[in-house]
C-alpha cells in the first residue's frame, strides 16, 4: 500500500509508471512529473478505468474514499465512469433548467433564431400577440411544468375572443417548445393538436361588385373630407393591384419614374420574393402629383401624419371605404379580387394575371419549366386596367347602369398586345 511520503518522493521517469495501492487503485506517474489517481476495474469480464483526480489536489485518503465509493458501484455491476457521467449530466441539466428553463427565456431564444428572415410587420404582430396572451400567464413558469391541458386552456380563452390570434399562438407555442427540445430541456412537445381549435370558417375579403366601381371612384373623387394623399394612395392601390401594405409602406427609392416601374423588395412582400410593377400612364400622373405635394427628402410616399418617419396607418384605406359608404361592399384587399375577376372574364392569360398579383404559381412543376416573366404583357394588362377604371368613372348615372365588364368601351389589349416603341425598357422582374 502507498504512503503519502512514498508518493511525494516518487520521481518522474522517461516512461510513465504505476505505483499500486490496493484493489485496483494506483498512482500513474507521468514523465512530466504529474501524478494521477486511477482505478482499474472489471464488470462482467470487461475492463474499465476511472480517473479519480491528481495528487496532491486529491490526497491519498481522499483517493481511497473515492475508490471505495466506486468499488461499491462495481459490486452492483454499475460502471463508476458511466455513473459519474450521468451525475455530471444531471448537474448540468439542473443548472440549465435553473438559468434558462423558464418560458420567457425559451420565447426569447426561439424569436432570436426564427425572426431574422421575417418581415417587420410579421415580427411586430408576433411580439404583440405573445406579449398580450402568452407571457402574462406563462412568463415565469418552468418549461418542463407546462402541460398540454394548461396550453389548451390558454388557447381556448383567446379563441373565444379572437380565433385567428389563437391559431397564431398555437403555431408560436409549437415552435417555442421545439426550441426547448433542441436545448435539451424537455423530450416531448406538449402543444395541443389542431383539433382542439374550432374549424376555421374561410372568409374572403369583400370585393366591390363590378357595377359599383364607377360609383366608388366618383365618390372618391368628390369627397372633400379626404386628403389628397389618402386619395392618391387609394388610387395607386387600384391601379397597381398591389396589397395594401405594399402601397402604404412604399418608399420613393423603390420607384424608377424614368422607366415607369416600381420594384418592391423581397422583405416587403408577403411571399418573400421581390415584385416588379409596371406603371400605367395614370399611375405615373399620380406619382408626379405626389412628388409636387410631398416634402423634399421624404422617405415614404404616404407618411404617417403623426410621425412622418413611419408610413401611413394600416387602417387608413379601410377607413376610406367607411367614409364613402362602401364598408360592407368592399375592402382594399378586395380590389385585387376585382382585378383578377375582370381579366379572367375577358379570357386573359392566367399566368399574367397571377404575376401582376405577385402570386406564387400553384403548379410548382410547371413554374419550374415556364420561367417567362411576361413583362410586356403585364405592362399592357395594367394599362388596360387603368383605362378600364377611367371608363367606369366617366359613366355618370345619367348614362344608365354600368354594364357588366364593358369590354366594348376599351380596346382589348390581349397577351399579343405590342407595346409602343417609345415605351420604356423593362427591368428585371
Amino acid at each position: 500500500m502507498l504512503s503519502t511520503l512514498g508518493i511525494k518522493s516518487a520521481k518522474p521517469r522517461a516512461q510513465p509508471y504505476k505505483l499500486s495501492d490496493q484493489q485496483g487503485l494506483y498512482l500513474l506517474v507521468q514523465p512530466s512529473g504529474s501524478k494521477l489517481w486511477r482505478y482499474k476495474f472489471r464488470i462482467r469480464g470487461i475492463e474499465g478505468k476511472q480517473s479519480l483526480g491528481a495528487f496532491p489536489e486529491v490526497s491519498l485518503a481522499e483517493a481511497r474514499e473515492r475508490h471505495a465509493d466506486s468499488r461499491k458501484l462495481v459490486a452492483q455491476g454499475i460502471s463508476p465512469v458511466a455513473a459519474r457521467r450521468r451525475e455530471e449530466q444531471s448537474r448540468k441539466q439542473a443548472d440549465l433548467e435553473r438559468t434558462t428553463g423558464v418560458f420567457s427565456t425559451m420565447v426569447a431564444g426561439w424569436r432570436a433564431i426564427t425572426e431574422a428572415s421575417l418581415r417587420k410587420a410579421t415580427i411586430k404582430q408576433r411580439s404583440r400577440e405573445i406579449t398580450n396572451d402568452l407571457l402574462p400567464k406563462l412568463k415565469n413558469r418552468p418549461i418542463q411544468e407546462i402541460t398540454r391541458l394548461e396550453l389548451t386552456t390558454v388557447l381556448k380563452g383567446v379563441e373565444a375572443r379572437a380565433p385567428e390570434v389563437a391559431r397564431n399562438l398555437r403555431g408560436y407555442i409549437f415552435g417555442i417548445f421545439e426550441h426547448a427540445i433542441d436545448c435539451g430541456l424537455i423530450d416531448q412537445n406538449p402543444t395541443p393538436p389542431l383539433r382542439v381549435m374550432r374549424r376555421r370558417r374561410q372568409q374572403h375579403y369583400a370585393a366591390l361588385p363590378d357595377h359599383r366601381i364607377g360609383e366608388f371612384l366618383r365618390a372618391l373623387e368628390a369627397n372633400t373630407a379626404l386628403t389628397e394623399l389618402t386619395r392618391i394612395a387609394m388610387l395607386l392601390l387600384l391601379l397597381t393591384a398591389c396589397r395594401k401594405a405594399e402601397v402604404i409602406e412604399a418608399r420613393w427609392t423603390e420607384f424608377d419614374l424614368i422607366r415607369a416601374q416600381w420594384a418592391i423588395p423581397a422583405d416587403r412582400m408577403k411571399g418573400g420574393a421581390p415584385h416588379w410593377v409596371p406603371l400605367s400612364r395614370q399611375a405615373m400622373d399620380l406619382l408626379k402629383r405626389l412628388r409636387e405635394i410631398s416634402e423634399p427628402n421624404r422617405v415614404h410616399l404616404f407618411p404617417n401624419r403623426r410621425d412622418p418617419q413611419r408610413p401611413m396607418a394600416n387602417r387608413s384605406l379601410n377607413a376610406v371605404f367607411e367614409r364613402l359608404g362602401f364598408a360592407k361592399q368592399g375592402t382594399p384587399h378586395g380590389m385585387r379580387a376585382m382585378f383578377s375577376t375582370y381579366f379572367h372574364s375577358i379570357s386573359e392569360n392566367p399566368d399574367v394575371i397571377e404575376l401582376c398579383l405577385a402570386h406564387a404559381p400553384k403548379d410548382p412543376i410547371r413554374a419550374a419549366y415556364n420561367r417567362h416573366r411576361y413583362q410586356s404583357e403585364r405592362r399592357a394588362m395594367l394599362q388596360h386596367w387603368a383605362d378600364y377604371l377611367d371608363c367606369c368613372r366617366q359613366r355618370t348615372p345619367a348614362s344608365g347602369p354600368e354594364p357588366h365588364f364593358p369590354k366594348s368601351d376599351i380596346p382589348f389589349l390581349g397577351t399579343a398586345f405590342a407595346i409602343n416603341a417609345a415605351a420604356p425598357a423593362e427591368a428585371a422582374a
